[in-house]
């Protein structure tokens, strides 16, 4: 097991458990458990047994009551009204300030049950614990926490930090190929923001990850954990840009999420938003043809399904990237790259690109 840690700005150490087949972590980490009055473990209603028992050996009852709640599955549970339910169900089984939610499943129930968290009396003890690749690598690190608003993807949040990230990568034993495939959207992400030396390594394990061995799965998210919290730690609140730069490819992609109705995993709704961000830079005269090309490549490693169930609605696409929380008051802003390592935001991409940019992200 590998620790990370840094300083939040409350000066409290926010700390992520990266590995496999990992037990107990109460007695690795007794602090944390000795003063919580109960404990309530979220998860979705979906999950399947084997997440379940995996659970229950990280977090294995003890003498702290143990409550259980169960959201809808997927982006169904991240609603203000959902995390209403939560709260309703701490409080109607006297949960306090001193007690600990803890978070298993995808990015929507880490997001909801961080959300419940972080306004629950006023703020709470949470752990998340990712269960799938895009989790472990990206929506479960951070401390952001969000549901969705009007079919926009998370436009009520906070910034809340977990106590602790649970990354146990024996969790994504189980996941299908299209999953992996899926959360590799994230990793591409990482791979073409990142430093050469992540780049490499990311992009030498990527074939192996998808396939799902074992060992490049858990060497890839250690290396995109260590990554995000990196940045996180100079940029909790993202507030001076260097966390910004893990938007790349999410303004395009929450936008094509929205058009899909619910039915584009949002690690393919990544990868179809790099698309469009790599076609707006190379537009701009940001990006050379040969780094272009060559960040194609990468792409088309994932072998993308086609893009059946989005509407070709070039209208909305514009008024959703123009309602992204991330344009700050812009038109629209997008992070951008001149080339391999070095993004950078960009703001009021005119309509035309953005024309061309809709119809490469659904190649």
């Amino acid at each position: 097991m590998k620790i990370l840690g840094f300083k939040a700005t409350n000066s409290r150490t926010v700390k992520a458990a990266l590995g496999r087949d990992m037990e107990n972590i109460p007695a690795q980490f007794p602090a944390l458990f000795s003063g919580a009055d109960k404990i309530c473990l979220v998860t979705s209603s979906d999950a399947p047994p084997s997440l379940r028992a995996r659970a229950l050996r990280l977090f294995p009852e003890g003498r702290t009551p143990h409550f259980y709640f169960w959201l809808p599955p997927s982006e169904k549970a991240k609603t203000l009204e959902e995390a209403g339910r939560l709260c309703s169900f701490l409080f109607d089984n006297g949960f306090s300030r001193n007690s600990l939610l803890i978070a298993a499943g995808g990015g929507a129930a880490t997001d909801l049950a961080g959300f419940a968290a972080s306004i629950y009396m006023r703020g709470i003890n949470w752990i998340s614990v990712p269960t799938t690749f895009l989790a472990q690598i990206d929506a479960g690190l951070g401390g952001k926490t969000a549901v969705n608003l009007g079919g926009a993807k998370n436009i009520a949040g906070t910034f809340h930090q977990p106590a602790l990230a649970v990354c146990d990568t024996a969790f994504l034993d189980s996941l299908p190929h299209a999953e992996l495939r899926s959360g590799a959207g994230e990793l591409v992400k990482y791979a073409m923001i990142g430093p050469a030396s992540l780049r490499e390594a990311l992009l030498k394990r990527l074939p192996e990850a998808v396939s799902g061995d074992k060992t490049a799965l858990t060497a890839c998210v250690s290396a995109c954990a260590a990554y995000k919290l990196k940045l996180v730690a100079r940029d909790e609140r993202d507030e001076t840009g260097l966390r910004e730069v893990l938007n790349f490819g999410h303004t395009a992609g929450h936008a094509l999420e929205a058009l899909a109705g619910g039915h584009m995993p949002h690690g393919e709704a990544v990868a179809r938003g790099i698309k469009a961000a790599l076609a707006i830079s190379r537009q701009a005269r940001c990006l050379g043809a040969a780094d272009h090309e060559r960040l194609l490549a990468i792409l088309a490693m994932l072998r993308l399904p086609p893009a059946r169930r989005v509407r070709r609605d070039l209208k909305r696409f514009i008024a959703l990237v123009s309602r992204d929380k991330k344009a700050r008051g812009a038109g629209n802003r997008f992070i951008l790259l001149e080339g391999p390592g070095r993004p950078f935001a960009a703001e009021n991409i005119k309509p035309a690109l953005l024309t061309r940019a809709f119809a490469e992200a659904l190649k």
